[in-house]
């Protein structure tokens, strides 16, 4: 699996809603981030906890905010990430975070070897949390005391069950704008042009994870070979499917990745359907449009029944050429 970056974006509100947090000792049991992927929540969570299990920390504004957007990587023995486990085995994430992963944090918690001294669990991401495990993280957060604090992520707020969020401070981070998307893209990617950096951001729709990932994966390689496919359908042949199975696994190296080459193919229809409409072509806006459903409801059950990566791909290209 490819190294995640940690690209906080400085976004001054939020940042100073963390800081005077620790300015003012405030901070409260549970603090939900709210934001989307690749903007640094991550990040943002370790150095918040940081600064909470650090008693030597200063009361400086802007000395805190200098340590939530420093690059230093560090750990504590006071601080729990809670994240889907990679299966060995299996060459993959469990695909949630269950009941028994969170065994830990109670344990944790109760630990008694420094009474005074604040402990973190982060948990990343809630949106990952299986039914049994958003009960059991309920159970905890609702006995809470003063040294034990959550910070959880949150992807999709839509998710978001009203007992965590009415026990929880919550934080909204901005999506990220044009600018701070370009700045971060330059820096990961210096060896793209402008112009691609724009096609990129248009097709992915300003989204800095899956841009990452795009790039990482050499989506580019397949881009113009798949346009031509959902523009038309009839340049589909009977190992095209087995085509993309084969580039799919030589470039993610993990199940749990392979999902974003379906996100891949909805986010290139959607382009493609912008295209139809601004050139007012109802026929292949239609058929772009059931295709886009269609994705949608191909990557929907892929992730929920755990399917073979094979057997979806398969499916889809039948669908394609033959609907």
């Amino acid at each position: 699996m490819k190294n995640e970056r940690n690209s906080l974006l400085a976004q001054k509100r939020e940042l100073s809603i963390l800081a005077n947090y620790l300015v003012n000792k405030n901070t409260p049991n549970s603090l939900i981030l709210i934001g989307e992927k690749g903007i640094g929540l991550k990040d943002t969570a370790k150095k918040m906890a940081l600064a909470l299990v650090n008693k030597d920390i200063k009361d400086n504004f802007d000395e805190i905010i200098k340590s939530l957007i420093n690059e230093n990587e560090q750990n504590s023995p006071f601080i729990l990430l809670i994240e889907k486990i990679w299966l060995d085995d299996k060459k993959r994430f469990k695909n949630k975070i269950y009941r028994d992963d969170l065994n830990y944090i109670n344990d944790f918690f109760s630990t008694k070897d420094e009474p005074s001294q604040k402990r973190v669990c982060i948990i990343n991401s809630i949106d990952d949390l299986s039914n049994d495990g958003i009960n059991s993280l309920l159970k905890i957060i609702e006995e809470p005391n003063p040294n034990s604090h959550f910070i959880i992520i949150n992807h999709n707020e839509k998710s978001l069950i009203p007992t965590i969020r009415s026990r929880s401070q919550i934080i909204k981070f901005k999506s990220t704008n044009k600018d701070d998307y370009i700045n971060s893209i330059k820096k990961d990617f210096m060896n793209l042009s402008n112009s691609e950096i724009e096609n990129l951001y248009n097709l992915s729709k300003g989204s800095i994870d899956f841009s990452r990932k795009y790039i990482d994966y050499n989506f580019r390689e397949m881009e113009d070979h798949l346009e031509t496919i959902l523009l038309n359908p009839k340049n589909i042949k009977p190992n095209t499917a087995y085509h993309y199975i084969n580039f799919v696994k030589n470039n993610i190296d993990t199940n749990e990745e392979m999902e974003v080459f379906l996100k891949f193919i909805a986010l290139k229809i959607n382009k493609l359907s912008i295209n139809a409409c601004a050139k007012n072509n109802k026929n292949l806006l239609d058929r772009l449009l059931k295709n886009y459903y269609s994705i949608l409801k191909i990557k929907n059950r892929y992730l929920t029944f755990n399917l073979s990566f094979d057997h979806t791909i398969i499916a889809y290209f039948y669908l394609l050429k033959n609907v």
